[in-house]
């Protein structure tokens, strides 16, 4: 059986409203979002208000790259970050708000865990419900790390499933270190590491 064409892109401006209702409809069932934001009553206009200043970022950076179907409608989106290392930088206080406490715990254990080298960082990555399992994520991975390539930068992530961890050891990605496990009950995110010519950094220890 032959799959629908998918080809990626970057996304542009002009379709950034477009752009955030897609990133909400494919990320409201990703494993740390419904962690984060638990009551799916209130869970994507909660997304909205979380997602509006930093998808505006991204693709303002041009690290918004789109997964497109032959129509060229966006059907999946990922970001893909330069970093020169760990920010160093602390979440802000989250007091009594569950929410800001979970994103807080997110922020703090992955960027204890970051490499310290440069890299480009693929942060988030979703396909629209009805188009997973037809090569959308594939394309984009494939295209992320050759942009990763061209620039002579390896590649950091933390897989949120099985699924998506069997996807990127299919494109040249290894377990970098010991799982983080997110208190509450949360999921457990595996570093994954792509190099980029030389050898990986070690792994953390924990």
């Amino acid at each position: 059986m032959n799959l629908p064409t998918t080809t990626t892109r970057l996304a542009t401006t002009s379709e950034l409203d477009q752009v955030t209702a897609l990133c909400i409809a494919a990320f409201a069932d990703e494993a740390v979002i419904t962690w984060v934001l638990p009551d799916p009553t209130t869970r994507r206009s909660a997304m909205r208000s979380m997602f509006d200043t930093a998808l505006f970022a991204a693709v303002e950076a041009e690290a918004l790259l789109l997964a497109v179907s032959a129509a060229d409608e966006p059907i999946g989106a990922s970001i893909w970050i330069p970093r020169t290392g760990r920010s160093g930088e602390a979440a802000p206080q989250s007091g009594d708000d569950p929410v800001a406490r979970r994103l807080s715990a997110v922020h703090d254990a992955t960027e204890a865990r970051r490499p310290g080298t440069a890299h480009l960082s693929l942060s988030s990555m979703a396909v629209l419900p009805d188009h997973r399992g037809q090569g959308a994520g594939g394309a984009m991975v494939a295209s992320g790390t050759a942009r990763a390539g061209d620039l002579g930068l390896p590649v950091y992530l933390e897989a949120s499933t099985p699924q998506n961890r069997a996807l990127y050891a299919r494109h040249g990605f290894r377990d970098h270190g010991a799982p983080i496990r997110l208190p509450e009950q949360g999921p457990t995110l595996q570093p994954m590491w792509r190099d980029r010519g030389g050898s990986a950094p070690a792994p953390p220890t924990v």
